[in-house]
């Protein structure tokens, strides 16, 4: 069972929404280097939105398919579906993998799924799957998505609550994750501590030569190589 937010995990949480995504993984690699090659989306998405804040929240996951006729369970699965996505009043976000990728033929994503989402407390989706009904979806709802399709296809529900990968990313249920329109990263919670010191430490790093550029319009190639070998040494 998810542990509530503490007030400081809630503290933390508003504050890295002022924050894009790539600038949560600089600070993420950070604090764990291997994260340079894991956690993060890997392809480029689809966004409904580009000019939404980050979103953040937890993940809740499901497995879908849309190629192949619908099984005889499927209003018994859809029901299973709902009632885990109702359940939980922290920030969520929807994890759909689809396991069709490319080859899918119809979107879960529309109109209908996200009002009722967004009135289940979803901030927003992301899939390696389609999205559709670009014109009406609510634009308070972010979505990332792999594929834009018209139809939905045979959309059934085969799997929740369990592991699913977008685009080389690993989401489990429950995993902290932040997205934008350049993809998503997943926190892990015991990370969240750290995040405000790594982001702190990360733009004082960076601003020793973003700085520099903008201070100095003609530089020599030694005092630029001197600087840049400085912004690499320093932790």
């Amino acid at each position: 069972m998810l542990a509530p937010l503490t007030s400081l995990e809630k503290k933390i949480f508003k504050q890295i929404k002022n924050f894009d995504t790539p600038s949560i993984s600089n600070a993420l690699e950070l604090i764990d280097p291997a994260l340079r090659s894991k956690g993060h989306t890997q392809k480029t998405m689809h966004c409904s939105n580009p000019l939404l804040k980050p979103i953040v929240g937890f993940a809740k996951t499901a497995v879908i398919t849309s190629r192949k006729k619908r099984n005889t369970n499927i209003i018994k699965n859809r029901d299973k579906y709902y009632e885990y996505m109702y359940d939980g009043d922290y920030p969520k976000i929807c994890v759909v993998e689809d396991r069709d990728k490319h080859n899918t033929i119809g979107a879960w994503w529309g109109e209908l799924n996200v009002s009722i989402h967004s009135n289940f407390g979803f901030v927003g989706a992301i899939t390696n799957g389609a999205v559709r009904d670009l014109q009406t979806l609510d634009q308070k709802f972010q979505i990332l998505s792999g594929e834009i399709r018209v139809g939905h296809g045979y959309n059934q529900i085969h799997k929740i609550k369990c592991k699913v990968n977008i685009f080389n990313m690993d989401v489990y249920p429950d995993d902290i994750i932040h997205a934008d329109l350049h993809g998503a990263v997943i926190i892990k919670r015991e990370y969240l501590k750290e995040l405000p010191s790594a982001l702190d430490k990360m733009i004082k790093k960076e601003r020793t030569i973003i700085d520099f550029m903008k201070k100095n319009k003609t530089f020599s190639k030694k005092q630029f190589l001197n600087k840049y070998k400085k912004f690499l040494q320093k932790k």
